[in-house]
């Protein structure tokens, strides 16, 4: 490839995109995406009622669906402060911790254990 053949741009190439449009989309987006994964994570919560707080609740007790919601949202933090995962990782680890607080939340037995922690105070 030769220089002759690399297009020239004219001098004022960078005033071709308007970046306080770009810069108002990009605000626009983020209450979207947060609302979105609260969501998600919030819809999900029924499933790890059914599939990981209730069996470990049957087995263990309420505490051991706490502790697993706890290591849980350990590790969808620590995936979330990494500066080199892709955005979309970090934000299935958000739905992710939502998923674990929300469903562990959803379980009577760790709703009347969380109640009888306050009256005892």
């Amino acid at each position: 490839m030769s220089y002759d053949q690399i297009p020239q741009l004219p001098a004022d190439h960078h005033k071709a995109v308007d970046w306080d449009r770009v810069k108002r989309a990009t605000r626009l987006q983020h209450p979207v995406r947060t609302a979105a994964t609260l969501c998600t994570g919030a819809v999900l919560g029924p499933w790890w009622t059914s599939f990981a707080a209730m069996p470990l609740i049957g087995l263990y007790g309420p505490r051991a669906a706490i502790g697993l919601t706890f290591m849980t949202g350990v590790y969808a933090s620590v995936v979330m402060t990494n500066g080199r995962i892709r955005p979309i990782v970090r934000r299935l680890a958000a739905v992710a911790l939502v998923t674990a607080i929300s469903g562990t939340l959803y379980a009577a037995p760790v709703r009347d254990l969380i109640v009888a922690w306050i009256m005892e105070s």
